[in-house]
């Protein structure tokens, strides 16, 4: 058995049921704000580093022989040297690599199932960073892709867009995330592709984002004699003021903040829950009103492994969308008390991110590692 394992196949093994012993080293703090999770359930046992040590045979006498079994802490490090114990008392144990930190960065392309005229003509991939729970996309129709609400590791989308046989020709982003670093920028500068962002010009993306057209409607062009894919530019403002939502062939809306499978953004990250939250009731109930219920809503975030569906995929028709308790509350008053009260103080990491989304060159890597550690809490529900 080799003495480590990557974080994708450690998913793939989880997923699938395959019989294994997650063991987590890291302290009693950072286990109870974040772990592994996978689309079936996970045995795990939790064993801080120290105490490790303080009793290592008790301790081995509790791990199960029968079962292959993964250390996992941090970054890798604890980890490694207490699957070398464990492989040293006969075990089957190897280490994760990068530890939670890895997996909190790595990303998981799934193909978004299309309609059958839609098929050949345009695919739609929603990469799953599912440490994160954040979610974007590569939208591919022919020689051109679109990348929507990208993380920080742009040379991800750039090989995976290599190898759909495209290129990078839009760069879109929902609104200022305070979640997660943008890579939005970045990757349209190296790509010089135009860079469109739900932001107003009185902030810094000011100068770096494209002008949107006066239509609102974004083309995606296959190749120069082939008729272009549209993606219309929606303005759905609540989560953030600015924030947009992006329709794609008119029938996928790829929602950013606004809508989840299991809520609605968050209205209070700038200190205007109510009136923020007044504005989102308007954009749920009136500006999406138009759309028809078949209208497949892929978000930029999900709030975990239960939010997937039986196709791999985070999504939701509309219509099914509507019948969440926070679409059926009947005023924009209403509507804006029961949300500010639902939500939790957001993590203070949250406006470190949003200045740096606005200001990237205040970054520090060790820094943007740190802020962007455990799950996103990017959601409300009136649950």
């Amino acid at each position: 058995m080799d003495a480590e394992i990557e974080v994708a196949e450690l998913l793939r093994a989880l997923d699938t049921g395959e019989p294994l012993l997650l063991l987590d080293v890291r302290n009693d703090h950072d286990f109870a704000a974040w772990r592994i999770e996978a689309r079936s359930s996970v045995e795990t046992l939790h064993v801080p580093y120290f105490a490790f040590l303080e009793d290592e045979a008790a301790l081995l006498r509790r791990m199960p022989r029968e079962l292959p079994i993964v250390a996992v802490c941090a970054r890798g490090g604890s980890s490694a040297m207490v699957a070398d114990i464990l492989r040293g008392a006969g075990l089957r144990a190897r280490n994760l690599v990068g530890g939670m930190a890895a997996y909190g960065d790595h990303l998981d392309p799934v193909p978004v199932p299309l309609l059958a005229d839609d098929a050949g003509r345009f695919t739609i991939w929603q990469l799953q960073r599912r440490g994160r729970g954040c979610l974007s996309y590569v939208i591919r129709a022919g020689e051109a892709a679109a990348v929507v609400d990208p993380s920080r590791h742009v040379e991800r989308y750039e090989s995976f867009v290599q190898a759909l046989g495209a290129r990078i020709a839009l760069v879109l982003d929902s609104h200022v995330h305070a979640d997660h670093l943008s890579g939005g920028a970045v990757l349209a500068a190296r790509s010089k592709a135009p860079y469109f962002a739900g932001a107003s010009d009185a902030c810094a993306l000011h100068g770096r984002v494209t002008a949107p057209p006066a239509d609102g409607r974004l083309l995606l062009a296959p190749s120069p004699d082939a008729a272009p894919l549209e993606l219309a530019m929606l303005a759905t403002p609540g989560h953030t003021p600015d924030a947009l939502s992006y329709l794609v062939g008119g029938r996928y809306l790829l929602s950013g903040d606004t809508l989840f499978v299991g809520g609605v953004g968050r209205p209070d990250l700038g200190d205007h829950a109510l009136a923020w939250g007044r504005e989102l009731f308007r954009t749920l109930h009136e500006r999406l009103a138009h759309l028809p219920d078949t209208t497949l809503v892929l978000p930029a975030h999900t709030s975990g492994a239960a939010e997937v569906g039986l196709d791999g995929v985070v999504s939701r028709r509309l219509g099914e969308l509507r019948g969440l308790p926070e679409l059926r509350i009947a005023s924009p008053e209403e509507f804006a008390r029961t949300i500010a009260a639902s939500v939790t103080p957001p993590p203070p990491s949250y406006a470190r991110i949003v200045a740096a989304n606005l200001d990237p060159g205040i970054v520090v890597a060790e820094e943007a590692a740190a802020w962007e550690t455990g799950a996103n809490h990017c959601a409300v529900s009136a649950r």
